[in-house]
Order: C-alpha cells, then sequence, then structure tokens
C-alpha cells in the first residue's frame, strides 16, 4: 500500500471554452488567498481583536483615577454682596476592595478566550470550506475533459453501427441505440460546462473574492496517508476548537456566578483631593485638601432577595455550559470516528476504482476486436461500453471523495487553515 495518494491536477488544459484565461490556482494560493480575505474568518479575527482591546481595558475598573477641575461659583443673597469664587483642584481616587469590579476582568477575560476559541473554530470552518470547494472545482474540470473523451468515444461508436446498419449487418434499434447513447454523451458534456461554473462560483465565494473570476486550479495533490489503527481519540478532543471553545463559554459561566455574588461584598474606595481657592480663574492661595475613605454595605441594594435569585440563576446557566461541554465532547469523539473511518474508506475505494478502471480498458479493447470480428453481439458489446464509461466516471468520482475526507479528516481534528498545506 502506498503511504500516500498523488493526484496529478491537470483538467484545467482540457476547459477550452469552459475555462478562463485567469492564472490556474495552486491549492497554496488558495490557502494564502483564503487567508487573506475569507469574510467569515476576517469576521472572527476582528471579533477576536475587539475582545482582546475590551479584557485589556477592563483592568483600568481597578486602576487609579485622576481628574482635574477648575470650577466658578456665583452666589448672593439678601443683605449681603455678591460671592465670587473661583476652585481649580485635582482629585485622585482608587476601589482598595470591589468584587464587581475583579467579576467584571474574570467575565472580560473568559470573553476573550471564547473569541479565541471562535477565531479557531472558524479557520477550521474555513478550511473544510476550501477543501471542499477545491475539490469540487476540481472534480468539475476533469469531468470536462472525461466527458469529452467519452462523447468522442460515442461519437466513434455511432459512426461504427450507423455504417454497419448502412451495410446491413447490424439492426435498425441497436443503431438508434447507440444515437442515443452519443446523444446522451453531448448533453452531459453541456451540463459538465454548467457544473464548472458552480464549482467556480462556489471557490470563489471560499476565497473571498468580491467578484466572479471563474478560477482554475492547478497542481499536484497528495493525499496523507490515514492512520490505519484507531488513533487516540480521547486526547485529540481537548484540543478541538469547538471544544475549547465551550470550555470558554462555561468560564463566562462560572465568571457571571463570581458577579452575581459581588453584590453582597463590601467595597473599600479612598478619595484624595487637594486644590487652590480664590477670586482669580486659576486661584494659588488658599490651599486646601480633603481625604475620603468610604467602607460601603450594599445590604439589599436591589431588593430583599436579588442576590440570591441572580445566584441561582447564574449557577443553572454555569450547570448547562458544563452539560453542553460534555455533549460536545461525546459528538466530536463520534466525529473524529466516523471521520477517521470515511477517510480510509476514501483511500480504499480509490484503489477499487482504479483497478475497475484498468480491467474496464482492457475490456474495452478486447471487445471492440470480437465485436468487429463478429464474435460478441452487440448487447454484450455496449455493455462492456457502458462499464467502461461508468468507471472513468466513478474513478474521477473517487478521487474527489479522497480530498473531500482528507479535509472532513482535518476539520474533525482542529486543524487550522495554513497548518499542514505543503503539497
Amino acid at each position: 500500500m502506498q503511504a500516500r495518494r498523488a493526484i496529478l491536477l491537470v483538467g484545467f488544459l482540457s476547459l477550452g471554452a469552459w475555462g478562463d484565461t485567469t492564472t490556474p490556482l495552486t491549492w497554496q494560493d488558495c490557502v494564502r488567498l483564503a487567508a487573506q480575505k475569507n469574510p467569515q474568518l476576517l469576521s472572527a479575527i476582528r471579533a477576536q481583536e475587539a475582545s482582546r482591546d475590551a479584557y485589556r481595558g477592563s483592568y483600568n475598573g481597578i486602576f487609579p483615577h485622576l481628574s482635574l477641575s477648575n470650577n466658578y461659583t456665583a452666589s448672593n443673597s439678601e443683605g449681603s454682596e455678591e460671592s465670587k469664587l473661583w476652585q481649580a483642584q485635582g482629585t485622585a481616587s482608587l476601589d482598595l476592595i470591589n468584587a464587581s469590579q475583579w467579576a467584571s476582568i474574570q467575565n472580560s477575560a473568559a470573553a476573550y478566550r471564547l473569541s479565541q476559541a471562535n477565531q479557531l473554530v472558524a479557520s477550521s470552518n474555513v478550511l473544510l470550506s476550501l477543501y471542499k470547494a477545491f475539490s469540487t472545482l476540481l472534480y468539475s474540470q476533469e469531468a470536462i475533459g472525461v466527458s469529452q473523451s467519452i462523447r468522442d468515444l460515442w461519437d466513434q461508436n455511432a459512426q461504427m453501427i450507423s455504417l454497419r446498419y448502412d451495410s446491413g449487418s447490424e439492426s435498425k434499434g441497436n443503431n438508434m441505440r447507440t444515437a442515443a447513447e452519443f446523444l446522451q454523451a453531448d448533453v452531459a458534456l453541456v451540463q459538465a460546462g454548467r457544473d464548472l461554473r458552480v464549482a467556480q462560483q462556489q471557490l470563489s465565494q471560499s476565497l473571498g473574492q468580491d467578484t466572479f473570476t471563474m478560477p482554475v486550479v492547478t497542481g499536484t495533490w497528495t493525499a496523507p496517508q490515514a492512520p490505519s489503527m484507531p488513533p487516540d481519540f480521547e486526547s485529540l478532543v481537548a484540543g478541538l476548537p469547538n471544544v475549547i471553545a465551550q470550555q470558554a463559554v462555561v468560564d463566562q459561566a462560572k465568571a457571571a456566578i463570581r458577579s452575581a455574588q459581588s453584590a453582597i461584598y463590601p467595597a473599600l474606595s479612598v478619595n484624595y483631593s487637594k486644590g487652590f481657592e480664590g477670586s482669580s480663574e486659576f486661584p494659588t492661595n488658599n490651599p486646601y485638601w480633603t481625604f475620603t475613605a468610604l467602607l460601603s454595605y450594599p445590604l439589599f441594594g436591589g431588593g430583599p432577595t436579588a442576590t440570591y435569585y441572580a445566584t441561582a440563576a447564574a449557577e443553572k446557566t454555569y450547570d448547562k455550559a458544563r452539560e453542553d461541554l460534555r455533549n460536545i465532547r461525546e459528538q466530536a469523539r463520534s466525529t473524529l470516528e466516523s471521520a477517521w473511518s470515511g477517510y480510509l474508506q476514501a483511500q480504499d475505494q480509490v484503489k477499487v476504482q482504479n483497478a475497475f478502471l484498468a480491467s474496464a480498458v482492457q475490456r474495452k479493447q478486447e471487445s471492440d476486436i470480437m465485436y468487429q470480428s463478429g464474435l460478441m453481439s452487440f448487447q454484450d458489446w455496449e455493455l462492456i461500453m457502458t462499464d467502461y464509461v461508468n468507471f472513468q466516471k466513478s474513478f474521477l468520482s473517487a478521487e474527489q471523495n479522497l480530498i473531500a475526507a482528507e479535509g472532513q479528516w482535518r476539520f474533525a481534528t482542529g486543524q487550522q487553515l495554513g497548518l499542514g498545506d505543503e503539497r
């Protein structure tokens, strides 16, 4: 058994009128373009950056606060002169104990981890989408060449049977049947052209192209051999993006419990102000200062049962998040098992279909000689021709399925766009 299966992508050479003058894209080109322009991935990256900045900004809640002010006050009372007073002061404050601020920081940290995990999820999703679009376009390009070959084959067969019918050595029904086979092959070629355009649109979307550019792919595809024995799925599960994302949701729910409970903790803050006052706009005489220490305890700040029910709700949400994490882990193990099995099956099917195609080529060559020599009936010859055509399509489909199965395996194992794409 070969360790790696190489698939040569040469279909673009036979596209003809179906193709475009666009420079053919390799797999590495597609990965690079998707990493630069795919909107789903870019959206996740921007969300991560926004969450990172929000997390860093959340620390301002526990940092000292400094403010400067310049006040003007004018007052007058009956029997006295009007009083005018300017005040210039600076004020510094600091929360020494504030459970709510620390809970907010923990929640922002969990939100940041969630955005990081979501970025990994988006990268894996884009990679899988790119595999599907690339393999579909590859198949569609190759299908053009195969469909053209099949059309030419039935064209030659139809001409041959027509000559035999004209000479009286073949029946009218067989002549009509061969003409119908040619018509079917001709229609299939036209449909292959339409399928190619759909596949080009799908790849263009995966690449994040704003306009339809009719991309063409080329290169040599090498599919790594799937593990012959089941790998350690349990160790793979912990590093999967969707599992990491759900773990961040659990952390967020845990932080929400602390936030709900922070309402029953006392808060201690200090405040110091220093300034000057006088009759001028920026006074420099009459200095003063104030120092304030405030200890507060919101006993029933939101109502007598507000903290109890807020905490109870947060705990239930936390329990739900943990159960969701268990469910996602179990689904991940099932997905890994299915993807591994599908990858091995796809590799086996390429070998099987290749063997069938080789036998179909040999049988076709033999049947052509036997039929033209009168040693084989039309019905038997037609069955062999049909097998030959079908196995060409089946082998091409098996190669497409192998690329798609490799993409599903990489997605199931949590691989990211741009990692392991050397080909």
